[in-house]
């Protein structure tokens, strides 16, 4: 069951685009270029996404489906792309990335990605979706929304995902030099 649909990101994009028909520095009209372009891409890997999440759990009545949902909570803030929670109170944090070309991982657990013809460095999804946990486990709690069986909260099991395009080649180290697998730290 869809509890919460993608947000549209129309009107941010609109207000993006307007503002470079203004009088801009260079520098102003780069980090703007950047932000839409970033915003797009965005946007296309999460409508992605969500058309595969909603295909398979859209209809569940075992699953709810939340996309697009922000948390502010104990003055830090997470925008989770997706969530999707059973009937054991399973939660997975989905994290989209519109990974469309190559993807490398180092040892040191460095994300690269390939533009143009070199590797420039991203910041880890891991570490993204590590902080989305780390700040939704006590806004749970903290809001007492854990449900409860026989008068005794329920604590949920978090999974993290990181989901990347089909198309998209990712290099990995070997699991001895860096553990690329999230792990389930709650």
């Amino acid at each position: 069951m869809i509890i919460k649909k993608m947000d549209s990101k129309k009107e941010e994009i609109a207000e993006l685009a307007a503002l470079l028909g203004g009088k801009l520095t260079s520098y102003q009209r780069f980090l703007i270029e950047r932000e839409l372009k970033a915003i797009r891409s965005g946007v296309y890997g999460e409508k992605d996404s969500a058309y595969y999440i909603d295909f398979y759990f859209g209809n569940s009545r075992r699953w709810a489906v939340i996309h697009d949902l922000r948390l502010e909570y104990s003055g830090q803030v997470a925008q989770i792309d997706h969530l999707l929670i059973n009937r054991f109170f399973d939660i997975y944090v989905l994290e989209s990335k519109n990974f469309s070309y190559k993807l490398k991982i180092t040892p040191e657990g460095e994300f690269q990605v390939f533009y143009g013809k070199e590797y420039i460095g991203i910041p880890s999804p891991i570490e993204q979706n590590k902080r989305h946990l780390y700040l939704l486990d006590p806004f749970l709690k903290h809001y007492q929304i854990l449900p409860k069986r026989v008068g005794i909260s329920i604590s949920p099991r978090f999974k993290s995902l990181i989901l990347v395009s089909p198309k998209c080649i990712i290099s990995r180290p070997p699991e001895k030099k860096f553990d690329w697998r999230i792990q389930d730290d709650h």
